[in-house]
């Protein structure tokens, strides 16, 4: 197992599972916002006892709808 944490941009596994404060640092946003995001069900989200999980192939894909293509 590599010593890499996992929830950094250079992993190769994209089903790890993150937490909010993890899923803050990947996409610099505020917890605010993920929340608010999350509770709108814009930001796909588990719910596990009363703290939201994010995996991030879920994630990536969700951020890709809003790619910006030009052209």
């Amino acid at each position: 197992m590599s010593d890499q944490n996992p929830t950094t941009p250079e992993s190769d596994d994209d089903d790890v599972v993150m937490t909010t404060r993890e899923l803050m640092e990947f996409l610099s946003l505020s917890r605010t916002k993920i929340w608010e995001l999350t509770k709108k069900e814009e930001l796909p989200a588990t719910k596990v006892g009363g703290d939201y999980r994010y995996v991030r192939s879920e994630v990536l894909a969700w951020l890709e709808r809003f790619r910006v293509v030009r052209g």
